[in-house]
């Protein structure tokens, strides 16, 4: 019995140590730091060619020329739906064929993907996903001169 006892606490014990280590990828999942700099948005000006709403992230397909007129396909990563219904967006915010104008913290790796934070629609619509502060749509209204003093 005393066997069967020992035997039983090894079992235990591996499955924890080995759920520990099959575990950790997946928390590490979620750091963005090493892998995309996230100090500075690079813009793009790019065509949209899908929108995927989906759990754990949405993914924002667009294309992108450069000078040369090489196109690129990037894949930007927003927040989860239900973060994003919470800051504006819906399933139909981004259509194929819309240009826009994406502020991505692109891969350190140099792979054409990264982390959106924050997206220009032609019409000059902001939408944001809370990835660092989104520049103001326009620039606040002048407050109104004061009156000349009266004598």
């Amino acid at each position: 019995m005393k066997n069967c006892i020992k035997g039983h606490q090894f079992v235990v014990l591996a499955t924890a140590a080995l759920l520990g280590l099959v575990s950790r990828p997946v928390l590490a999942h979620h750091g963005t730091a090493n892998v995309y700099d996230n100090i500075k948005a690079v813009e793009m000006k790019g065509t949209i060619t899908m929108f995927e709403w989906t759990n754990p992230h949405n993914q924002i397909h667009f294309d992108v020329t450069d000078a040369t007129g090489k196109v690129t396909s990037w894949i930007a990563a927003t927040e989860p739906p239900q973060v994003m219904l919470e800051r504006g967006w819906t399933r139909r915010s981004l259509k194929a064929g819309d240009q826009v104008t994406a502020y991505v913290f692109v891969a350190k790796n140099g792979a054409p993907v990264g982390n959106l934070q924050r997206i220009v629609l032609a019409d000059g619509k902001q939408l944001g996903t809370g990835g660092g502060a989104p520049a103001p749509a326009a620039a606040p209204a002048a407050a109104p001169a004061a009156p000349p003093p009266t004598k």
